[in-house]
């Protein structure tokens, strides 16, 4: 009687060790996924604002007149280019 006790106990230790390992595997598994999700997030992000030009260094012009529209910023500098070339001789 006494050897079956003990034997039920060594199974439910290993069961027990088991069902850790497999925890832990599992844990790892789900860290890795995530971790491989975010980083595929972030390269999305980095590429689609490449493409975008918003990791474009600023222009030397732009941050004299924030508050002008990107349109007034380009009529203005097509306006002072007309006028640079006229001026030529």
């Amino acid at each position: 009687m006494g050897v079956d006790g003990g034997g039920d106990a060594g199974v439910g230790v290993t069961q027990q060790l088991f069902d850790d390992h497999e925890f832990d595997a599992l844990l790892k598994k789900q860290v890795r996924e995530e971790h491989q999700r975010l980083f595929s997030e972030r390269r999305k992000v980095k590429r689609e604002k490449s493409r975008r030009g918003l990791f474009l260094p600023p222009l030397d012009g732009d941050d004299a007149e924030p508050d002008m529209l990107p349109s007034e910023k380009l009529e203005t500098a097509l306006a002072e280019s007309k006028k640079r070339r006229q001026q030529r001789p």
